[in-house]
């Protein structure tokens, strides 16, 4: 999808929990094993004491503040989440426009697992173009992940899982630190929703809180139960065809110049190493910025944090471009290529 007429993700924050768990501690604790530490590299998760909610206030407000736009203004307002997000039969998205004074938003929640911050920007994205009258959006994440519900160093392959929350204002106009959203491209594998249920039967309510949530056993028992299906070759083909497509959409070569970096999802280092990077560096040359170490999986905020991340980088100039590589479970990749502003 190609955006010809303006549309800016501007002020773009990250507002990560407010303690940090080194891997040392988690070592200590019994919570990850040697092996795995080493092969995942995470130095620390950060953790929240606070609903993910209220997070996601915080990173609105500072959003706002720093774009200058006042919350008045905005005509819709986007969560996304893959995770509790402090009450079961509610509108968090609802919440957040009452919070911030986004009196006059139509509060939108997004369901795309950990895609739900790039499909969020796309949707806004489109309302722009498609009503000439519309006001900006401001577009939200928000995940944490304590104990006892989720284990969050040890209960999935291949990742951990950080609390923390983002935001970024969508408008035709630039405010502040921003980027222009040149194109962005979305690719689905259906075939592989069962990953994150498993075998076991669907369940009359929420079991949240009444046992510790382990995605790596709904793994292992899809996989299990179809042996052989291709996961890698779909993932890997789905890397390729998302990047090439949205650098396609913007008119711009695998190799251009202004390619200045690629930020792909707060994965553990071997998956990024041994599968997202090879695919990724077959269809672009931008150099690929590894990010999260620090934090963790940021659920559905991978995107927007590393914007953020991108952003405050010094070698990061206005007319450089930038790659945004976001996947979620369903699964769902996504990709964008934006051009960074002058301020």
């Amino acid at each position: 999808m190609r955006f010809d007429a303006p549309v800016h993700l501007s002020a773009p924050v990250q507002v990560l929990g407010e303690h940090a768990q080194p891997v040392s501690d988690a070592l200590a604790g019994l919570l990850i094993d040697e092996v795995n530490a080493e092969r995942y590299a995470y130095t620390a998760l950060r953790t929240s004491t606070l609903a993910p909610v209220r997070l996601a206030a915080l990173a609105a407000r500072k959003s706002l503040e720093s774009s200058g736009v006042s919350p008045e203004r905005i005509g819709q307002l986007l969560h996304a989440w893959t995770y509790h997000q402090g009450h079961e039969f509610w509108s968090p998205a609802h919440y957040l426009a009452q919070q911030v004074g986004a009196v006059a938003a139509e509060p939108v929640g997004i369901q795309q697992m950990c895609n739900g911050g790039a499909a969020a920007l796309v949707q806004a994205a489109c309302r722009l173009l498609a009503a000439p009258a519309a006001s900006p959006a401001l577009v939200t994440t928000a995940d944490c992940f304590p104990q006892p519900g989720f284990d969050r160093w040890g209960g999935d392959y291949g990742v951990c899982y950080g609390d923390g929350a983002t935001s970024v204002l969508v408008d035709r106009a630039p405010h502040g630190r921003s980027v222009r959203l040149l194109s962005a491209a979305t690719v689905a594998a259906p075939v592989l929703e069962g990953m994150h249920r498993g075998d076991a039967p669907f369940s009359p309510a929420p079991t949240s809180g009444f046992k510790t949530l382990l995605p790596k056993l709904a793994k292992k028992e899809f996989l299990t139960a179809n042996p052989t299906l291709p996961f890698g070759p779909i993932a890997h083909d789905a890397v390729t065809s998302v990047v090439a497509r949205a650098l396609r959409d913007a008119g711009v070569a695998a190799d251009d110049e202004r390619l200045r970096a690629a930020a792909l999802p707060r994965l553990a280092r071997h998956v990024m190493a041994e599968a997202y990077e090879p695919a990724f560096g077959e269809v672009c040359a931008a150099p690929i910025v590894r990010l999260g170490a620090d934090t963790g999986h940021l659920g559905a905020g991978d995107a927007v944090a590393n914007l953020s991340d991108l952003l405050d980088r010094d070698d990061v100039r206005p007319g450089d471009l930038l790659v945004l590589l976001s996947a979620g479970a369903g699964f769902t990749w996504s990709a964008a290529i934006v051009e960074v502003n002058r301020p």
